[in-house]
């Protein structure tokens, strides 16, 4: 009778698989948010360079048209735009002035808290290093601008980050290891977030549109290009309507008034 060797199971830790999985998950999020950005930045460079500069001249020419109506007597002039007295422009500080305060107390405490939690001295490796850096800088700004809720917000958001776990214990790895899960989760319902903003957008709209005209056998951009032009080719004919109609009317103004007599000395 042969033996067969037992299997072991062997012992992962949910924790770390947890996080893996959602590395990869976010991973896959930034890489959909990216292909997305460049997308509708193109579909955005596109929109300007072949249907905005055909609104720009339409536009252009709408104006022209309201002037010219203007001139004729077809509508009245627009009416001048008042000033809002309570919504005038602040005045601005004389040269040399700031109306920025002397640190406080208060704030001098909180910036010390902050740097000496997040000192780059204290980083373990270079990554760490390079994120405590970027954060002392922005204490740094924070402070500058007198701005005591964002340096309290950074030390928050410091004491809850891995990097401020120190030691090497088991314990140590596990309560990393947990923040780090909750950082990773936290950055996965950002990049949603942002991507339902983006997808959302009127330049995304734009796309879905495009999408499902071509699905079903026809060109939208296409179809837009035809339609400002053929707004343009109209507003044009107005204009040259209206300008006629100005020149009958000053023609008919100056027979009406009969021949001026030659101004004797």
């Amino acid at each position: 009778m042969s033996s067969h060797v037992a299997l072991q199971p062997v012992d992962l830790d949910p924790t770390r698989e947890h996080l893996a999985a959602l590395e990869l998950r976010v991973a896959e999020r930034e890489h959909e948010l990216e292909a997305l950005k460049v997308e509708l930045q193109q579909l955005q460079s596109r929109y300007l360079a072949e249907v905005g500069v055909l609104y720009a001249e339409l536009s252009t020419l709408e104006a022209a048209v309201t002037e010219a109506e203007v001139r004729a007597g077809l509508r009245p002039p627009p009416e001048e735009a008042t000033g809002d007295p309570e919504g005038g422009a602040q005045p601005s500080l004389a040269p040399g002035c700031t109306n920025r305060s002397a640190p406080s107390d208060n704030l001098k405490r909180m910036f010390r808290d902050v740097a000496k939690a997040v000192h780059p001295d204290l980083a373990l490796d270079e990554p760490a290093r390079c994120r405590r850096h970027s954060l002392m800088a922005e204490a740094n700004r924070a402070y500058a601008e007198r701005d005591e809720d964002r340096l309290r917000l950074i030390l928050r958001v410091w004491e809850r980050s891995p990097e401020s776990v120190l030691g090497d214990d088991p314990d140590a790895h596990r309560l990393r290891l947990r923040r780090r899960v909750a950082e990773m989760e936290e950055h996965f319902m950002a990049l949603d977030a942002e991507l339902a903003d983006l997808r959302a957008s009127a330049i995304s709209r734009l796309k879905t549109k495009i999408d499902n005209a071509r699905a079903q056998g026809w060109d939208l951009f296409a179809e837009m290009i035809r339609q400002v032009r053929s707004e343009i080719a109209s507003a044009k004919v107005q204009l040259a309507r209206v300008g006629s109609r100005a020149r009958v009317s000053v023609r008919t103004e100056g027979t009406a008034q009969g021949p001026r007599r030659p101004r004797t000395s």
